[in-house]
């Protein structure tokens, strides 16, 4: 019984006392009052200066509440549209996209093919009797045979 007690008093032991409290706060503020009956000036600035921060502290935590609510409010919206597009694309234009970028790919191809063919008699021609290192031939157009040492 004894130990159940002491286990039920202890967290209410460190609590001050409520009227203990309340007497030091109007000890506070009877020597606040002094001050600043003493102080007219620094009592005046001390207050604006403490209207000011509290109004910026106010007007941030207006702002981060009202920035967090529209988050929390759009984000189902802007997930739906999101989901809605990728629901809603025509497989018609992706194909289309996969064509177009076919064709440009053709056409790389191509110039890449008369780029060497080009390159071929210009090698050919040069005056050095080495061979160059890579051999050019039709079946793997990716190659670019480097450039003969003089």
């Amino acid at each position: 019984m004894g130990l159940e007690k002491q286990l039920l008093a202890l967290p209410w032991i460190d609590l001050p006392d409520s009227l203990e409290t309340l007497g030091n706060l109007a000890v506070q503020l009877q020597r606040l009052i002094t001050v600043a009956i003493s102080h007219p000036i620094w009592a005046v600035i001390t207050l604006l200066l403490s209207i000011g921060l509290i109004q910026l502290a106010a007007d941030l935590v207006k702002r981060t509440i009202q920035a967090s609510l529209r988050f929390i409010l759009t984000l189902p919206l802007m997930l739906s549209q999101r989901l809605w597009k990728q629901i809603t694309t025509n497989p018609e234009t992706k194909q289309a996209q996969i064509n177009q970028l076919l064709n440009r790919l053709e056409t790389l191809r191509q110039e890449q093919d008369q780029v060497i063919a080009e390159l071929k008699p210009l090698l050919s021609s040069s005056p050095a009797p080495t061979a160059s290192p890579l051999p050019l031939d039709e079946s793997n157009s990716s190659q670019v045979p480097a450039s003969p040492t003089p």
